[in-house]
């Protein structure tokens, strides 16, 4: 009879300890720039709160792992993607072509187009009002990209670049550049916190963001199929009239189940 004991409590040992894992599985670590509300940002207490945060915790939830959010500059987080320090970057992170060589993403959760943001009193209205004058874009992002590559056709007398969004925000309202290129929602979040601008040019991008992660991450496809059933159910839709007060858009990748990305 103790022999049978033993061997039973064996088995409910291994039982349990094959089961553990589930439950107590490694915490995944998120990568966020927190200056950049909606997106991210951390409150007077230090928690991180925001739209991404919202969605990172939630793909998290879908996997049964606890989520860590460390905070870092927008372009230490591709490093640490690549490095292993984190496993997912987030932070109105573009998918590009580019990226993809090095990088994995998710599927996107939001379409975005780019801006040029200014002083209310600007006279400009068009891209080619911006000929001879100063721009600022923050350092890495695909608005830096923008202005770059368009410095020459548009006339650009400079572009400057700031490690900051509210660095740079600030020079445009202090009337040091006249405006700033960057992601149209980060920037008329910004403007509800920062009086007397208003933006002075839309550009269709086409840009979507996504969860970014090392190329081929394990979690990947995991995090992946998280995204799609909070699309199909209605969870990400949810998120996005909780940060910007309206249903998203039919067709957009808020609502629409996507593939993985795949580099050209």
């Amino acid at each position: 009879m103790r022999i049978r004991i033993s061997i039973a409590g064996i088995a409910a040992a291994i039982a349990l300890s094959l089961a553990a894992p589930a439950a107590s599985q490694e915490k995944i670590v998120v990568g966020a720039y927190p200056a950049n509300p909606p997106w991210e940002y951390k409150t007077e207490s230090g928690a991180f709160e925001g739209f991404e945060v919202d969605v990172a915790t939630e793909v998290a939830k879908r996997l049964g792992r606890e989520v860590e959010f460390q905070d870092m500059g927008f372009q230490a987080l591709f490093a640490a993607t690549s490095s292993g320090r984190i496993d997912f970057a987030i932070s109105s992170i573009s998918i590009t072509n580019d990226r993809l060589q090095n990088q994995s993403f998710t599927q996107p959760y939001y379409d975005s187009d780019g801006t040029v943001v200014g002083r209310e009193d600007s006279t400009v209205d068009s891209l080619d009002d911006l000929k001879g004058k100063v721009i600022g874009v923050v350092a890495g992002t695909t608005g830096e990209k923008w202005a770059n590559e368009n410095k020459d056709k548009l006339g650009l007398a400079e572009v400057r670049s700031y490690n900051a969004q509210q660095d740079l925000l600030l020079e445009v309202q202090n009337g040091r550049i006249e405006g700033g290129a960057g992601e149209i929602a980060g920037f008329q979040y910004a403007m509800t916190q920062t009086p007397g601008l208003k933006i002075l040019v839309r550009i269709p991008t086409g840009e979507r963001f996504a969860m970014m992660a090392r190329k081929d991450h394990p979690l990947i496809v995991e995090a992946n199929d998280a995204i799609s059933a909070m699309k199909q159910d209605g969870t990400l839709a949810a998120i996005h009239k909780k940060w910007f007060g309206v249903d998203p858009d039919p067709g957009t990748s808020t609502v629409e189940v996507m593939p993985l990305p795949k580099a050209e």
